[in-house]
C-alpha cells in the first residue's frame, strides 16, 4: 500500500483533507490505537448473535466462549429479550506480558426487540460449546390468525 498526494489547487487540498481523515479513521479501528475510555474495546464484548423467525417461535443464538453460567443473565419482557453477563480475565500472576492480547474480558448487556411478544413461560435456552441458544416461543395472542370468507 501507497500514501498518494496530490497538489494543486482547491480541489486537491479537499481530497488530501479526506484522506488525512480516513487515515485518522482507519487507525482507530486498530487496537494498538485504542485511547483509554475508548467505546471500541467495550463493543468487542457485546456477543455475536443470529435471530431467527420459525413463525411459532425466534431462535437466539449468540456466541459466548469462555463464560460459566453463573455470570450469565437472561430476561423477557414482552417483545424484548436481555441479555447480560461478564466474561472474567484469567488469573495470570505477576510478570505475565502478552505479545497480542484480543480477547476482551469485562460487562457486557445487549437487548433484542422481537417483532412480535413472546410467551415468557415457554422460554428456554441451552449453552454448549460457547453457543447459548434461546427459544422464544410467539404468543398466542400475537400469532397471526387466518380467517376464512364465506359467500352469502
Amino acid at each position: 500500500m501507497f500514501r498518494w498526494t496530490v497538489h494543486g489547487g482547491p480541489p486537491w487540498s479537499e481530497l488530501n483533507r479526506l484522506r488525512r481523515e480516513m487515515d485518522s479513521l482507519l487507525s482507530a479501528l486498530t487496537p494498538e490505537t485504542w485511547p483509554t475510555g475508548s467505546l471500541w474495546p467495550q463493543t468487542r464484548l457485546f456477543p455475536l448473535l443470529n435471530v431467527r423467525d420459525l413463525g411459532e417461535a425466534y431462535v437466539v443464538t449468540a456466541e459466548i466462549p469462555g463464560m460459566k453460567l453463573e455470570d450469565l443473565e437472561l430476561k423477557v419482557e414482552a417483545d424484548t429479550l436481555a441479555l447480560k453477563g461478564e466474561r472474567k480475565s484469567p488469573e495470570l500472576g505477576e510478570g505475565v506480558s502478552f505479545h497480542r492480547r484480543e480477547r476482551a474480558s469485562g460487562t457486557f448487556q445487549r437487548s433484542i426487540t422481537l417483532p412480535r411478544r413472546v410467551d415468557a413461560e415457554g422460554v428456554t435456552a441451552t449453552y454448549k460449546d460457547g453457543v447459548l441458544i434461546v427459544t422464544l416461543p410467539v404468543e398466542k395472542a400475537a400469532m397471526p390468525k387466518q380467517i376464512s370468507v364465506e359467500a352469502g
